[in-house]
C-alpha cells in the first residue's frame, strides 16, 4: 500500500514576524532624565563604533576573563566590580576567609537577648517563648551565613517563607493578622546574591523614599517583592555605583584584596631571599669549560663540595689553582616590611594586629587597648548590618506567635568582654553622682532621675516603675468641734 505523505503547515507570518529580532530600536535609555527624544538614542547608540573591535574582543574572550585579567594587570587595585565569579575564587583564599570568618564569629559568639522595656522579664512568658522560637528557626545561624556572604559578596537577601504560593510572591507581604495567618512561617531562607536580579526601582525622584531601591527582585527569573525579603549589606555606595553592584555593597573580600595581594608579594618574596642570602663562591680555572669544552671535570668538582659542606664538613680546595668565597645577602629590614604588610592587611579588615594575627603592633607592649577597638567594631557592625534585620524578623515570629506585635519586646546585643561590663558599672556610678548633685541643686528631680534609669536599658534599674505618688494619702478623718453641756 502506498503511504500519503503529510503535509505540514507552516506560519509564514511566524518566520517573517519582526518582533522576534532584536535592534538598536527595542532598547531604551533609563529614564533618570526624562523621555529623551528618539534622534538622541539613535545619535547615542553611534558612540559604541568606536569600541566595537573592544566589544568583540570583550565577547570572544568572555566576561570571566576579561575580569581576570584585569585583576591579574593590577593586583587588586581595580576599583570597579570584579564579578561574583571572582569573588566566589577569592572566597577560597585562606587569609581572607580567616578575617571575614573571624569576623562572623564574633558577630554572633555571644549573641544577644529579649528583653521588654521598662520591665522585669525573670518570669516573662513571652519573652520565653520568643527566645525559643529564635532557636527554632536558627536565626543565629542565618546571621552568621548573612555576615560571611556580607564579606565575600557584599551583601545577601533572606527570603521569608510565610507559605503561600510562588505567584503570591510578586505581592507585598503586610505583617498584619488579617493577611500573615497564625503559624504559617515555614521558615527563613537565605538567597546568595549572584541568584538575584534587581527589578523595578525609582531612578527618576530622588526626594522620594524609594530612590534606587529596589521594590520587586527577581529570584532565578521568580518575581518577589522587597517586602518579603530581608536586605543584608555592607560597605554601601554611592548611587552611581549601585547598579554596578547588583544594589549590594562593596564586599570585604575586594576591599582587602589589594593589602592581601602585597602581603602575599612581600612575603614570597622573603622567602625566596632566605633562600638564597649566602651564596658560595668556588673560584676555579674555567678556560676549559668557556672554550667549549665538556664540564664533566667541574660538575663533579662542585658536587664533592656540595656532598661535604656542613658544619662538621671540610672543604678541599687547590691551593694555588682555586679559591672559595661566600658571598652573603644583608636581611636587614625584610622583617619589618613583611611586618607592615601584616599590619596593613589588619588595618584593611579594620581588625588590630593582635586579634588579626595573635601579634602586639610595633611600639606597644600590650594588646588590650586593641581588643577594646576590636570589640567596638564588632559592636558598631551588630547595629550596623544587624539591628533593623532583627527587628524585621522579630515581628515576623510574633505576627506568626500570637497574630500582634509588641513593640516593647526588644532584642539587645551582649557585651563582648568583661570589660564592657566594668565599663558599664563605672559609667552608670558617674551618672548617679551626677543625678544626686543635680537634685541637690534643685535642677532635676527624683523623678526625672528615676525616669533616666528607666529608659537606660544599662542601667540595671530599667525594670523599676514610674511611681505617682510614693507615700498615698491616708483617709484621716476630719476634726470634729464637740461641745458639753
Amino acid at each position: 500500500m502506498s503511504k500519503k505523505k503529510k503535509k505540514i503547515a507552516v506560519n509564514q507570518n511566524l518566520i517573517h514576524d519582526n518582533s522576534l529580532y532584536l535592534d538598536v530600536d527595542k532598547y531604551r535609555l533609563p529614564q533618570t532624565l526624562g523621555n529623551a527624544p528618539k534622534m538622541a538614542r539613535q545619535a547615542n547608540d553611534k558612540a559604541f563604533e568606536a569600541i566595537r573591535p573592544q566589544l568583540d574582543t570583550l565577547i570572544e574572550d568572555g566576561s570571566l576573563c576579561h575580569s581576570l585579567k584585569s585583576l591579574g594587570v593590577l593586583a587588586g587595585t581595580d576599583t570597579t566590580f570584579i564579578g561574583y565569579s571572582v569573588l566566589a575564587n577569592l572566597s577560597q583564599n585562606g587569609l581572607i576567609r580567616a578575617g571575614v570568618e573571624m569576623r562572623a564569629d564574633e558577630m554572633v559568639r555571644k549573641w544577644g537577648e529579649l528583653t521588654r522595656k521598662g520591665e522585669d522579664t525573670e518570669d516573662d512568658d513571652k519573652i520565653t517563648e520568643l527566645t525559643a522560637e529564635l532557636e527554632r528557626y536558627k536565626i543565629r545561624d542565618l546571621f552568621r551565613s548573612a555576615s560571611c556572604l556580607c564579606g565575600y559578596m557584599g551583601g545577601c537577601l533572606l527570603f521569608i517563607d510565610d507559605g503561600s504560593d510562588p505567584k503570591e510572591w510578586v505581592n507585598p507581604l503586610i505583617l498584619d493578622p488579617i493577611t500573615f495567618e497564625q503559624d504559617s512561617l515555614k521558615g527563613f531562607k537565605l538567597i546568595e546574591p549572584y541568584l538575584v536580579t534587581p527589578g523595578l526601582y525609582n531612578s527618576v525622584n530622588p526626594m522620594a523614599d524609594d530612590y534606587f531601591k529596589p521594590s520587586m527582585w527577581y529570584i532565578q527569573g521568580i518575581p518577589v517583592h522587597a517586602s518579603r525579603v530581608i536586605y543584608f549589606a555592607e560597605n554601601k555606595l554611592t548611587t552611581l555605583l549601585k547598579p554596578a553592584y547588583n544594589f549590594f555593597g562593596l564586599s570585604l573580600a575586594q576591599k582587602v584584596l589589594d593589602a592581601v595581594a602585597h602581603y602575599t608579594e612581600n612575603r614570597e618574596a622573603a622567602g625566596r631571599l632566605l633562600q638564597k642570602y649566602a651564596l658560595t663562591v668556588l673560584k676555579t680555572n674555567m678556560e676549559g669549560v668557556l672554550s667549549g669544552g665538556f664540564d664533566t671535570e667541574l660538575n663533579n668538582r662542585i658536587k664533592y663540595f656540595v656532598q661535604n659542606r656542613s658544619n662538621d664538613g671540610c672543604a678541599a680546595i687547590d691551593k694555588e689553582a682555586e679559591d672559595l668565597v661566600v658571598m652573603s645577602t644583608s636581611l636587614a629590614g625584610v622583617t619589618d616590611m613583611v611586618r607592615q604588610s601584616m599590619e596593613y592587611v589588619a588595618a584593611m579588615f579594620n581588625e588590630p594586629v593582635v586579634k588579626m594575627w595573635g601579634l602586639s603592633p610595633n611600639g606597644f607592649s600590650t594588646g588590650d587597648m586593641e581588643l577594646q577597638n576590636h570589640y567596638d567594631n564588632i559592636k558598631a557592625m551588630q547595629e550596623k548590618i544587624f539591628a533593623d534585620q532583627l527587628r524585621r524578623v522579630l515581628k515576623v515570629l510574633q505576627i506568626n506567635k500570637y497574630g500582634e506585635y509588641d513593640d516593647s519586646i526588644v532584642f539587645n546585643f551582649l557585651p563582648l568582654s568583661e570589660k564592657d561590663e566594668r565599663a558599664i558599672a563605672e559609667t552608670n556610678k558617674i551618672q548617679a553622682d551626677t543625678d544626686s548633685v543635680l537634685i541637690t541643686a534643685g535642677v532635676i528631680s527624683e523623678d526625672e532621675a528615676r525616669e533616666r534609669l528607666i529608659a537606660d536599658a544599662n542601667s540595671g534599674y530599667n525594670t523599676l516603675t514610674e511611681r505617682e505618688d510614693d507615700f498615698p494619702s491616708l483617709d484621716i478623718p476630719e476634726e470634729k468641734e464637740v461641745v458639753i453641756e
